[in-house]
């Protein structure tokens, strides 16, 4: 059992470097084997075919990172520790990935989502949830601290939740065009926040 979890991690992990760096049709079974060492077969038993093992790319390493859901409830307390606990979920998976080498981030997201919306028809689906899902968390805590007067309580909760989703999503992108270390681009982030909340903060 230990054994095939390795090996279907292995794969997923292997399978998110090549779908980084190449398009969905140029990533062959051939090619995952040589970066793998694990066999065609091997892959069929865990993934079923080669877009199973793209769908489970997409759900590892695009739903489930740098998501706002991440965020432990301990941490939704605040706006301020919120966003900052936020800033710190994307470092600590920035640092997961670290190991694969891979040069910039952003541009292997886009990439990667950039072959979904062309093969996977239900991508576009997908993603609307997550960012649904994401906006609803942003929505709760910012609720929660007009409520409490941490910021103005005559805020629209809503535009001000999709504006600090926009702040992150325009943030994630601006940084395909850049070579800034992880930790700078982590911070440039932070500071946005920062820029945005003081704008809204009561004290």
């Amino acid at each position: 059992m230990e054994k095939g979890i390795k090996s279907r991690r292995k794969i997923l992990e292997v399978a998110f470097k090549l779908f980084a760096a190449y398009s969905y049709p140029d990533v062959s079974y051939s090619l995952l084997e040589e970066a793998s060492g694990i066999s065609r077969g091997s892959m069929v038993y865990y993934f079923n075919n080669k877009e199973g093992i793209f769908r489970a790319v997409l759900e590892a390493f695009l739903f489930n990172m740098g998501s706002a859901k991440q965020v432990p409830e301990e941490d939704r307390k605040t706006l301020k520790g919120f966003f900052n606990a936020f800033v710190d979920q994307i470092h600590k998976d920035a640092q997961a990935l670290k190991p694969f080498r891979i040069p910039n981030l952003s541009d292997a997201r886009f990439t990667i989502e950039r072959s979904a919306l062309q093969f996977v028809p239900e991508f576009r689906e997908e993603q609307r949830k997550v960012t649904r899902e994401d906006i609803e968390v942003w929505k709760g805590v910012i609720a929660n601290a007009a409520a409490s007067g941490e910021i103005h309580s005559d805020i629209n909760v809503e535009e001000v939740a999709h504006l600090f989703y926009a702040i992150c999503c325009g943030w994630l992108y601006t940084g395909i065009y850049n070579k800034e270390s992880t930790e700078q681009k982590l911070e440039s982030l932070r500071t946005l926040f920062e820029s945005q909340y003081k704008l809204i903060a009561n004290n």
